[in-house]
């Protein structure tokens, strides 16, 4: 079976709360790097070496566009398919919905959207690959691994008040792969929807969605822990960071005092 050209959504326009906890300065945990990448980068390059990828938006914080090209390194410089960057929401879903909007308008041809985490940076080729082929079968498909601890369910008093029956129960992963038009009617149709994730939209549209082989390597980066010499990565970025804004904000004034027509020293004095 051939692949089917599609089109995917990374989302990284969240704000890192848990992961920064420690930190004393914000930093988005998308923006630090693993072994010579940043997790962004991780998270989206996959998708290339997959055929058939037609188009890439990744949402981010609104302002943070230019960090975040930063952080995806080379990859929006040599792709030669339609690659945006757009402002997410105050929530994933609203970020979704916003390049899904995105997705709507453009020409490029396509069948499936995929959705993934920008904070998931062991995502393969492979998985993305067995996800889009069960898409395929049923309009929408999910990464999924089985519950191997036993489950208990707490009650109010917080002590143990049952035991509950593991054999069907799932922990999903992303990328969450659909068939694009049913998606978009799917977001259309439940805008308000308090979902945990994308399949939950799908679903309550009446769609059917399955599951794929997921991976216990694919895990989702969330405390600061997760990623060796973070707190040591943290501090220089928030350092580079400062550097580069006093830097942007020299280079805006001089251009300022050079368009009112008089001559100023370096220091920024009218000679």
């Amino acid at each position: 079976m051939s692949i089917p050209p599609f089109a995917v959504i990374i989302t990284a326009a969240g704000t890192s709360s848990r992961f920064s906890a420690n930190v004393n300065e914000h930093v988005k945990k998308e923006y630090l790097s693993i072994d010579g990448h940043t997790v962004l980068y991780r998270a989206t390059k996959p998708f290339f070496n997959v055929p058939g990828l037609s188009a890439v938006i990744v949402t981010c914080p609104s302002g943070s566009e230019d960090e975040t090209i930063v952080a995806l390194e080379d990859l929006a410089d040599i792709s030669s398919i339609p690659f945006l960057i757009i402002p997410g929401g105050m929530t994933r879903k609203e970020s979704v919905k916003n390049a899904l909007d995105e997705l709507r308008d453009l020409s490029v041809p396509f069948d499936y959207i995929a959705i993934h985490d920008g904070a998931r940076p062991f995502v393969d080729e492979s998985l993305i690959i067995r996800t889009l082929a069960a898409a395929t079968v049923t309009g929408g498909a999910v990464p999924a691994l089985r519950v191997t601890d036993a489950v208990k369910k707490l009650g109010k008093d917080g002590l143990i008040a049952e035991n509950v029956d593991r054999s069907s129960l799932i922990t999903v992963q992303t990328p969450q792969i659909f068939r694009k038009n049913e998606i978009l009617d799917a977001y259309d149709k439940f805008p308000g929807l308090e979902a945990d994730d994308d399949a939950a939209v799908f679903i309550a549209a009446g769609y059917e969605c399955t599951v794929s082989r997921g991976s216990a390597e694919n895990r989702k980066i969330t405390y600061i822990t997760d990623i060796p010499d973070a707190e040591k990565q943290a501090a220089e970025y928030v350092k580079a960071r400062e550097e580069g804004r006093k830097s942007a904000a020299a280079s805006k004034r001089m251009r300022e005092l050079l368009q009112q027509g008089d001559k100023w020293d370096e220091s920024g004095n009218r000679e």
